[in-house]
Protein backbone atom coordinates (compact mmCIF):
# COMPACT_ATOMS: atom_id res chain seq x y z
CA UNK A 1 0.00 0.00 0.00
CA UNK A 2 1.41 3.37 -1.05
CA UNK A 3 0.32 6.72 0.37
CA UNK A 4 0.53 9.84 -1.76
CA UNK A 5 -0.07 13.41 -0.68
CA UNK A 6 -1.62 15.84 -3.15
CA UNK A 7 -0.86 19.56 -2.91
CA UNK A 8 -1.91 22.56 -4.96
CA UNK A 9 -0.09 25.78 -5.72
CA UNK A 10 -2.81 27.89 -4.10
CA UNK A 11 -4.65 25.47 -1.82
CA UNK A 12 -1.67 23.78 -0.16
CA UNK A 13 -2.59 20.31 1.07
CA UNK A 14 -5.48 18.97 -1.02
CA UNK A 15 -5.82 15.43 0.33
CA UNK A 16 -4.37 11.95 0.75
CA UNK A 17 -4.76 8.98 -1.61
CA UNK A 18 -3.76 5.49 -0.48
CA UNK A 19 -3.03 3.17 -3.42
CA UNK A 20 -3.72 -0.50 -2.74
CA UNK A 21 -3.40 -1.84 -6.28
CA UNK A 22 -2.11 -5.42 -6.25
CA UNK A 23 -3.37 -8.75 -5.04
CA UNK A 24 -2.20 -10.32 -1.80
CA UNK A 25 -3.31 -13.07 0.53
CA UNK A 26 -6.66 -12.52 2.28
CA UNK A 27 -7.41 -9.37 0.27
CA UNK A 28 -10.92 -9.01 -1.14
CA UNK A 29 -10.57 -9.04 -4.95
CA UNK A 30 -12.46 -5.94 -6.02
CA UNK A 31 -11.90 -2.59 -7.68
CA UNK A 32 -13.36 0.44 -5.95
CA UNK A 33 -12.74 3.67 -4.06
CA UNK A 34 -13.15 3.91 -0.28
CA UNK A 35 -13.72 7.36 1.19
CA UNK A 36 -12.22 7.50 4.68
CA UNK A 37 -12.70 11.21 5.25
CA UNK A 38 -14.83 13.44 3.04
CA UNK A 39 -13.46 16.71 1.70
CA UNK A 40 -15.29 19.66 3.22
CA UNK A 41 -14.45 23.27 3.99
CA UNK A 42 -13.16 22.20 7.42
CA UNK A 43 -11.45 18.83 6.85
CA UNK A 44 -8.90 17.29 4.50
CA UNK A 45 -10.12 14.26 2.49
CA UNK A 46 -8.54 10.80 2.74
CA UNK A 47 -9.39 8.05 0.25
CA UNK A 48 -8.22 4.54 -0.64
CA UNK A 49 -8.05 3.41 -4.27
CA UNK A 50 -8.27 -0.37 -4.27
CA UNK A 51 -7.59 -2.77 -7.14
CA UNK A 52 -6.52 -6.40 -7.33
CA UNK A 53 -4.06 -6.48 -10.20
CA UNK A 54 -2.10 -9.70 -10.54
CA UNK A 55 1.58 -9.52 -9.62
CA UNK A 56 3.94 -11.11 -12.13
CA UNK A 57 5.85 -14.03 -10.59
CA UNK A 58 9.54 -13.31 -10.11
CA UNK A 59 11.54 -15.03 -12.82
CA UNK A 60 14.95 -16.56 -12.34
CA UNK A 61 17.74 -14.11 -13.07
CA UNK A 62 15.60 -11.00 -12.54
CA UNK A 63 17.29 -10.16 -9.27
CA UNK A 64 15.61 -8.91 -6.12
CA UNK A 65 12.97 -6.72 -7.81
CA UNK A 66 10.33 -7.40 -10.41
CA UNK A 67 7.89 -5.04 -12.02
CA UNK A 68 4.18 -5.84 -12.10
CA UNK A 69 2.57 -5.26 -15.47
CA UNK A 70 -1.06 -4.43 -16.14
CA UNK A 71 -2.88 -4.70 -19.44
CA UNK A 72 -4.83 -1.99 -21.29
CA UNK A 73 -8.14 -2.85 -19.67
CA UNK A 74 -6.53 -2.58 -16.25
CA UNK A 75 -4.97 0.76 -17.14
CA UNK A 76 -8.42 2.00 -18.12
CA UNK A 77 -9.85 0.62 -14.86
CA UNK A 78 -7.12 2.39 -12.87
CA UNK A 79 -7.90 5.72 -14.53
CA UNK A 80 -11.62 5.16 -13.97
CA UNK A 81 -11.07 4.72 -10.24
CA UNK A 82 -8.60 7.62 -10.16
CA UNK A 83 -11.38 9.83 -11.53
CA UNK A 84 -13.40 8.87 -8.44
CA UNK A 85 -10.37 9.56 -6.23
CA UNK A 86 -9.82 13.01 -7.74
CA UNK A 87 -13.52 13.79 -7.36
CA UNK A 88 -13.30 12.85 -3.67
CA UNK A 89 -10.16 14.79 -2.73
CA UNK A 90 -11.17 17.95 -4.60
CA UNK A 91 -14.53 18.22 -2.85
CA UNK A 92 -14.87 21.27 -0.60
CA UNK A 93 -18.54 21.32 0.30
CA UNK A 94 -20.31 22.48 3.44
CA UNK A 95 -21.74 19.07 4.25
CA UNK A 96 -20.18 15.61 3.98
CA UNK A 97 -23.30 14.19 2.34
CA UNK A 98 -22.72 16.28 -0.80
CA UNK A 99 -18.93 15.90 -1.04
CA UNK A 100 -17.17 13.98 -3.80
CA UNK A 101 -18.84 10.74 -4.80
CA UNK A 102 -21.52 11.12 -2.12
CA UNK A 103 -24.19 12.36 -4.46
CA UNK A 104 -26.55 11.15 -7.18
CA UNK A 105 -25.15 8.27 -9.24
CA UNK A 106 -25.90 10.29 -12.39
CA UNK A 107 -23.22 12.72 -11.23
CA UNK A 108 -20.78 10.55 -9.28
CA UNK A 109 -19.79 8.47 -12.33
CA UNK A 110 -19.00 11.50 -14.53
CA UNK A 111 -15.39 12.09 -13.31
CA UNK A 112 -14.54 8.38 -13.60
CA UNK A 113 -15.87 8.21 -17.16
CA UNK A 114 -14.05 11.44 -17.95
CA UNK A 115 -10.72 9.96 -16.91
CA UNK A 116 -11.31 6.96 -19.15
CA UNK A 117 -11.37 9.55 -21.95
CA UNK A 118 -8.02 10.90 -20.75
CA UNK A 119 -6.17 7.59 -20.82
CA UNK A 120 -7.77 6.87 -24.21
CA UNK A 121 -6.11 10.00 -25.62
CA UNK A 122 -2.73 9.13 -27.18
CA UNK A 123 -0.89 12.15 -25.76
CA UNK A 124 -1.86 11.14 -22.23
CA UNK A 125 -1.39 7.44 -22.86
CA UNK A 126 2.10 7.81 -24.28
CA UNK A 127 3.07 10.24 -21.50
CA UNK A 128 2.03 7.67 -18.90
CA UNK A 129 3.40 4.55 -20.58
CA UNK A 130 6.72 5.96 -21.79
CA UNK A 131 7.34 9.68 -21.21
CA UNK A 132 10.84 9.50 -22.75
CA UNK A 133 9.71 8.61 -26.28
CA UNK A 134 9.04 11.37 -28.81
CA UNK A 135 6.06 10.56 -31.04
CA UNK A 136 5.28 11.98 -34.46
CA UNK A 137 1.93 13.24 -35.72
CA UNK A 138 1.70 10.07 -37.81
CA UNK A 139 1.37 8.13 -34.57
CA UNK A 140 -1.97 9.85 -34.00
CA UNK A 141 -3.56 8.81 -37.29
CA UNK A 142 -6.36 6.35 -37.99
CA UNK A 143 -8.47 6.55 -34.90
CA UNK A 144 -5.69 7.21 -32.45
CA UNK A 145 -7.67 10.01 -30.81
CA UNK A 146 -9.25 7.25 -28.77
CA UNK A 147 -6.96 4.27 -28.35
CA UNK A 148 -9.73 2.16 -26.85
CA UNK A 149 -12.15 2.73 -29.73
CA UNK A 150 -12.37 -0.48 -31.74
CA UNK A 151 -14.95 -2.07 -34.04
CA UNK A 152 -16.26 -3.78 -30.88
CA UNK A 153 -16.88 -0.57 -28.93
CA UNK A 154 -20.37 -0.26 -30.41
CA UNK A 155 -21.15 -3.78 -29.21
CA UNK A 156 -20.01 -2.82 -25.72
CA UNK A 157 -22.30 0.23 -25.83
CA UNK A 158 -25.18 -1.96 -26.97
CA UNK A 159 -24.55 -4.30 -24.04
CA UNK A 160 -24.71 -1.35 -21.62
CA UNK A 161 -28.03 -0.32 -23.12
CA UNK A 162 -29.38 -3.87 -22.79
CA UNK A 163 -28.39 -4.12 -19.13
CA UNK A 164 -29.87 -0.68 -18.47
CA UNK A 165 -33.19 -1.81 -19.95
CA UNK A 166 -33.05 -5.05 -17.99
CA UNK A 167 -32.19 -3.19 -14.78
CA UNK A 168 -35.24 -0.94 -15.17
CA UNK A 169 -37.58 -3.85 -15.80
CA UNK A 170 -36.22 -6.01 -13.00
CA UNK A 171 -36.81 -3.18 -10.53
CA UNK A 172 -40.31 -2.35 -11.75
CA UNK A 173 -43.35 -2.88 -9.55
CA UNK A 174 -44.20 -6.34 -10.86
CA UNK A 175 -42.25 -9.32 -12.18
CA UNK A 176 -44.76 -11.55 -13.97
CA UNK A 177 -42.07 -13.96 -15.18
CA UNK A 178 -38.58 -15.17 -14.26
CA UNK A 179 -35.56 -12.91 -14.63
CA UNK A 180 -34.16 -15.20 -17.32
CA UNK A 181 -37.35 -14.93 -19.37
CA UNK A 182 -37.27 -11.14 -19.10
CA UNK A 183 -33.59 -11.02 -20.09
CA UNK A 184 -34.09 -13.39 -23.03
CA UNK A 185 -37.02 -11.31 -24.32
CA UNK A 186 -35.10 -8.02 -24.09
CA UNK A 187 -31.88 -9.42 -25.55
CA UNK A 188 -33.68 -11.13 -28.41
CA UNK A 189 -35.58 -7.94 -29.25
CA UNK A 190 -32.77 -5.40 -28.96
CA UNK A 191 -29.45 -7.23 -29.36
CA UNK A 192 -27.57 -8.26 -32.48
CA UNK A 193 -26.03 -11.17 -30.54
CA UNK A 194 -28.56 -13.05 -28.45
CA UNK A 195 -27.16 -15.13 -25.57
CA UNK A 196 -27.05 -18.90 -25.84
CA UNK A 197 -30.14 -20.59 -24.39
CA UNK A 198 -29.78 -21.51 -20.74
CA UNK A 199 -26.64 -19.43 -20.09
CA UNK A 200 -28.33 -16.52 -18.21
CA UNK A 201 -25.40 -14.05 -18.44
CA UNK A 202 -27.32 -11.44 -16.44
CA UNK A 203 -26.98 -13.59 -13.30
CA UNK A 204 -23.23 -12.88 -13.33
CA UNK A 205 -23.68 -9.14 -13.68
CA UNK A 206 -23.50 -7.81 -10.11
CA UNK A 207 -24.26 -4.19 -11.08
CA UNK A 208 -27.92 -5.19 -11.35
CA UNK A 209 -27.79 -5.59 -7.58
CA UNK A 210 -25.40 -2.84 -6.49
CA UNK A 211 -26.91 -0.23 -8.82
CA UNK A 212 -30.54 -1.29 -8.56
CA UNK A 213 -32.58 0.75 -11.12
CA UNK A 214 -29.60 3.08 -11.59
CA UNK A 215 -27.31 1.22 -13.98
CA UNK A 216 -28.39 3.59 -16.77
CA UNK A 217 -26.27 6.21 -14.99
CA UNK A 218 -23.13 4.75 -16.59
CA UNK A 219 -24.32 5.62 -20.09
CA UNK A 220 -25.69 8.94 -18.85
CA UNK A 221 -22.37 9.78 -17.22
CA UNK A 222 -20.39 8.60 -20.25
CA UNK A 223 -22.38 10.99 -22.42
CA UNK A 224 -21.72 13.93 -20.09
CA UNK A 225 -18.06 12.96 -19.71
CA UNK A 226 -17.70 12.90 -23.51
CA UNK A 227 -19.26 16.36 -23.74
CA UNK A 228 -16.81 17.70 -21.16
CA UNK A 229 -13.77 16.04 -22.71
CA UNK A 230 -14.45 16.98 -26.32
CA UNK A 231 -15.23 20.59 -25.43
CA UNK A 232 -12.38 21.16 -22.97
CA UNK A 233 -9.60 18.61 -23.44
CA UNK A 234 -9.82 16.97 -26.86
CA UNK A 235 -7.32 19.29 -28.55
CA UNK A 236 -5.05 19.63 -25.51
CA UNK A 237 -5.56 17.15 -22.66
CA UNK A 238 -3.00 19.06 -20.57
CA UNK A 239 -4.75 22.44 -20.84
CA UNK A 240 -4.27 24.12 -17.44
CA UNK A 241 -7.14 26.57 -17.86
CA UNK A 242 -9.53 23.73 -18.69
CA UNK A 243 -8.16 21.76 -15.74
CA UNK A 244 -8.86 24.67 -13.41
CA UNK A 245 -12.46 24.84 -14.66
CA UNK A 246 -12.85 21.13 -14.01
CA UNK A 247 -11.40 21.50 -10.52
CA UNK A 248 -13.88 24.24 -9.61
CA UNK A 249 -16.68 22.07 -10.99
CA UNK A 250 -15.67 19.09 -8.83
CA UNK A 251 -15.12 21.19 -5.69
CA UNK A 252 -18.85 21.91 -5.53
CA UNK A 253 -19.75 18.23 -5.30
CA UNK A 254 -23.50 17.77 -5.43
CA UNK A 255 -24.05 20.80 -3.21
CA UNK A 256 -25.15 22.98 -6.13
CA UNK A 257 -27.45 22.49 -9.10
CA UNK A 258 -25.69 19.96 -11.30
CA UNK A 259 -27.23 21.08 -14.59
CA UNK A 260 -26.30 24.74 -14.22
CA UNK A 261 -22.77 23.86 -13.07
CA UNK A 262 -22.36 21.53 -16.03
CA UNK A 263 -23.63 24.14 -18.48
CA UNK A 264 -21.10 26.59 -17.06
CA UNK A 265 -18.30 24.02 -17.44
CA UNK A 266 -19.13 22.91 -20.99
CA UNK A 267 -19.86 26.45 -22.13
CA UNK A 268 -23.34 26.08 -23.63
CA UNK A 269 -26.83 24.79 -22.87
CA UNK A 270 -27.09 21.25 -24.21
CA UNK A 271 -30.08 18.98 -24.67
CA UNK A 272 -31.01 15.36 -25.23
CA UNK A 273 -29.83 15.39 -28.84
CA UNK A 274 -26.37 16.51 -27.72
CA UNK A 275 -26.21 13.75 -25.12
CA UNK A 276 -27.20 11.10 -27.65
CA UNK A 277 -24.66 12.46 -30.15
CA UNK A 278 -21.95 12.32 -27.48
CA UNK A 279 -22.45 8.54 -27.34
CA UNK A 280 -23.28 7.76 -30.97
CA UNK A 281 -21.05 10.07 -33.00
CA UNK A 282 -17.67 8.76 -31.76
CA UNK A 283 -18.81 5.25 -32.74
CA UNK A 284 -20.08 6.36 -36.15
CA UNK A 285 -16.96 8.39 -36.93
CA UNK A 286 -14.67 5.55 -35.93
CA UNK A 287 -16.57 2.89 -37.86
CA UNK A 288 -16.69 5.01 -41.04
CA UNK A 289 -12.97 5.74 -40.78
CA UNK A 290 -12.22 2.12 -40.02
CA UNK A 291 -13.97 1.05 -43.20
CA UNK A 292 -12.57 3.87 -45.34
CA UNK A 293 -9.05 3.86 -43.81
CA UNK A 294 -9.29 7.57 -43.13
CA UNK A 295 -7.76 9.73 -40.45
CA UNK A 296 -10.31 10.43 -37.72
CA UNK A 297 -8.17 12.47 -35.41
CA UNK A 298 -10.43 15.50 -35.88
CA UNK A 299 -13.35 16.37 -33.66
CA UNK A 300 -16.48 14.41 -34.35
CA UNK A 301 -18.70 17.50 -34.52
Amino acid sequence: VVSTQSTGEKEGLVGYIYLDLFERDNKTPRTCLHTITCGTRTQVPVVVLQCSFLVNPRKEGMGQYHYPRINLDQVQTLFHEFGHALHAILGRTTYQTTSGTRGPTDFSEVPSMLFENFISHPEVYYAVINPFVVYNESDFQFGARNLFNTPFTALKTETSILYSLLDQELHSSTLPRSTSEIADRLFTKHSHLSPLPGTAPHLRFSHLYFYGARYYSYLWSQSIANLIFYNLFHDNPFDEAAGEKLKQFLKRGSGTDFRSSLTELVGYEFGEDDMVAAIVEPLRVFNNAYLDKQDISKKWW
